[in-house]
């Protein structure tokens, strides 16, 4: 019996060491530099001045906001990698047009918290929820949108079919990233990402037994420069990839959605496939309509004004 044991034992950290072994020798390598992504030419005074507000563990978190008229407020949410000053050209149009944006520097983004982790996943809702508490009950006529652009468009399908879902009024998916498995998405989202997939099937393997030790590390990094990086997040720690977009679940919070929704990308995107979307919503016998808007890459739908003649009206003029 003594020796079953020990043989037990022996195989039992055997066994742990593997995944452990992964972990520590798969890091995830900065993949070569995607100039398209690096963020539009603007004046800094542009940006309205941070503000701040407090999420429930404490935390200052930081965004920005563009006012207007009360009856219409949108939430805009970043794309991976970026801070919500990369927004700015999409909520100043916005604006213009009555409604008052409100722009978050999602947590382990720009001003909030520590680049590139957070505390747990499910953080980034709750976050949200708070910011959404903060601006107090919609009055009588409000209408809220919540629009996402890239993988903050996933965030948004998440964040839609999750228990805080009858928060907004309507989503407004831009280039929707971070769908996994998606026909969707391009490999390696057209060479934006590489992967340590090796650690993430550890971490998730450790994390069943509890085990979440590692769930900071990164996973995930992003084809930025060192200037780039000045402003933007190089790489995600397990936990934050698992809570900024929708994931391998994307179908089942799709499903939950109840709320109107649209979807709008550029037939010129470089890391999802804009033919793809519509032919995935009908298997899965969604009705959420998907504009491809001509000769748009992926930050274009963020930029340029024959996007936004597109994307404006679909919160500008919501019932």
């Amino acid at each position: 019996m003594r020796r079953f044991l020990i043989g037990l034992l022996i195989l039992l950290l055997t066994v742990g060491a593997i995944p452990v072994a992964v972990i520590l020798f798969d890091a995830p390598t900065s993949p070569p530099v995607m100039a398209t992504m690096a963020p539009a030419p603007q004046i800094n005074s542009d940006f309205p001045a941070p503000r701040h507000f407090q999420a429930r563990d404490g935390a200052s978190l930081q965004y920005y906001a563009y006012p207007a008229l009360p009856d219409k407020v949108a939430i805009l949410v970043h794309g991976s990698a970026g801070p919500g000053t990369s927004m700015h050209d999409l909520a100043t149009v916005l604006q213009a047009a009555g409604v008052t944006v409100y722009v978050p520097d999602i947590r382990g983004h720009g001003g909030s918290g520590r680049r590139g982790d957070i505390a747990y996943i499910g953080q980034l809702d709750d976050d949200l929820a708070d910011f959404v508490a903060q601006l107090g009950q919609p009055k009588s006529g409000e209408t809220r949108t919540l629009a996402g652009f890239s993988a903050g468009a996933g965030f948004s399908i998440r964040f839609g079919g999750g228990p805080y879902g009858a928060l907004f009024d309507r989503y407004v998916l831009l280039s929707p990233t971070t769908l996994s498995n998606a026909p969707t998405l391009r490999p390696n989202a057209g060479g934006w990402i590489d992967v340590a997939v090796p650690r993430i099937v550890a971490i998730a393997w450790l994390n069943r037994f509890g085990i979440h030790l590692f769930d900071g590390l990164p996973v995930i990094s992003y084809a930025i420069s060192t200037e780039m990086a000045k402003s933007m997040t190089a790489s995600y720690s397990y936990r934050l990839l698992n809570n900024f977009g929708a994931g391998r679940q994307y179908e089942t919070y799709l499903r939950n959605m109840h709320r109107q929704a649209a979807i709008f990308v550029g037939d010129a995107d470089e890391q999802v496939i804009a033919d793809q979307f519509a032919p995935l919503l009908q298997r899965l016998g969604l009705n959420i309509p998907v504009t491809v808007v001509p000769d748009m890459k992926h930050t274009d739908m963020i930029h340029k004004a024959e996007a936004f003649r597109a994307i404006v009206p679909s919160i500008v003029l919501q019932p």
